[in-house]
């Protein structure tokens, strides 16, 4: 089957949604022999390589992308422009698949099957919450988009054939905003990569990064990582833990924000229990998750994490947010990280507890979440799309 696969801003190997297209444009060309054609804004060299290496063909559109102003300002005109150059999709293709605004408006009107990979109602005009990470300034822009696109983006969901959504939470966030039923699959992860490193491996690491306890969270800086906050939340555990130890990795390359981030270190007196990692390799990711006492990742607004459940395959109990699907209570904790005296409170108690109370299932994690069986679910929904 020949699939076509669009997807906006493709710059940032390891952001969410690109890292999703990736994986499983890849997956759908491995595993199941699709041809799949991955057509976007703008993508990174390291992205193109990656996907022209699995043979996955490229098609960049634009010249720019959604994170430039005026983009948004002339999308009508780009969309009819692209729409009708893009017209031999509808002939070359036997089904389109698209993640999010403003993507889907682009192919809604592509006589073709249809499937969108909503991870979630596009944040930028539902989700208030989000919008608050931004600038007054950036926050009146897209209010301003709203007002303009969100009956296209409502108007385009209803035409697709299916849609898809990367966990339960969001399930009646869809319902309530498109009026649509959407099928849960989940972000998958190889267990081949992420599994519990040697124990002298582990010994290393905690001799390089000594600390108790010894914290790891992966972030892109942005608001909903709660990064900040954590800070203040590290500040206050400091009386009952002087010893405890933040290593940061930040996934995207981010020159101000990490020097605005380092530079806030200092300032809050914290360069003794916070250690900015650089951005690690993927291939680094699982011997950190199996050397810390905790993976911390308490983000906000946001459900599903891939750090958390990848910490879980390494045996790791986790830190999530308010609203993390992966917490169970016997895994680790939830946090919302914008409330400090809270948070810090709950880790408090976190940290008092023995290290055998904690329980991962790590066969069921596989079961659940294995790259496999996620791409088994989304092959199907997409075949089951072209009948």
């Amino acid at each position: 089957m020949k699939i076509a696969w669009f997807h906006g801003n493709m710059q940032h190997t390891n952001s969410g949604g690109t890292r999703f297209v990736i994986d499983y444009s890849i997956g759908l060309r491995q595993q199941f022999n699709h041809e799949v054609t991955v057509f976007c804004d703008r993508a990174s060299d390291e992205v193109v390589t990656r996907l022209l290496d699995a043979d996955v063909q490229v098609n960049e559109t634009d010249w720019t992308s959604t994170n430039n102003p005026f983009y948004w300002l002339t999308l009508p005109l780009r969309n009819r422009r692209k729409r009708k150059k893009l017209a031999y999709v509808e002939r070359d293709f036997d089904c389109v698949v698209n993640s999010l605004f403003p993507m889907n408006v682009l192919v809604a009107g592509f006589n073709v099957p249809k499937v969108q990979m909503c991870y979630e109602p596009f944040a930028f005009f539902y989700d208030p919450g989000f919008l608050k990470n931004f600038t007054v300034p950036q926050q009146l822009f897209f209010r301003l988009m709203k007002v303009l696109f969100e009956c296209a983006d409502k108007t385009a969901v209803a035409k697709m054939d299916r849609i898809l959504t990367v966990n339960k939470t969001n399930l009646p966030k869809i319902e309530a905003i498109y009026g649509r039923s959407a099928i849960v699959v989940y972000a998958g992860i190889d267990p081949k990569i992420y599994h519990r490193a040697a124990l002298d491996e582990i010994s290393q690491l905690r001799e390089r990064h000594p600390g108790k306890p010894l914290l790891f969270h992966s972030t892109d800086l942005t608001g909903i990582k709660g990064t900040y906050p954590l800070l203040e939340v590290i500040k206050k555990l400091l009386p009952e833990h002087p010893s405890i130890k933040l290593l940061v990795t930040v996934y995207l390359d981010l020159p101000d924000g990490i020097a605005r981030f380092k530079n806030r270190i200092d300032e809050m007196g914290l360069e003794a229990n916070v250690e900015y990692l650089g951005c690690l390799p993927k291939e680094q990711l699982p011997l950190y998750y199996s050397a810390v006492d905790f993976v911390c990742q308490p983000s906000l607004n946001q459900p599903a994490n891939w750090p958390l459940k990848e910490a879980m395959l390494c045996g790791t109990p986790i830190i999530g947010g308010a609203e993390s699907e992966e917490v169970d209570g016997l895994n680790g904790t939830k946090i919302d990280v914008s409330d400090a005296e809270q948070s810090a409170a709950r880790l408090n108690e976190l940290f008092s507890r023995d290290r055998s109370s904690f329980a991962i299932d790590v066969e069921g994690l596989k079961r659940q979440y294995s790259i496999e069986s996620c791409l088994a679910q989304f092959n199907d929904v997409v075949v089951s799309a072209c009948k």
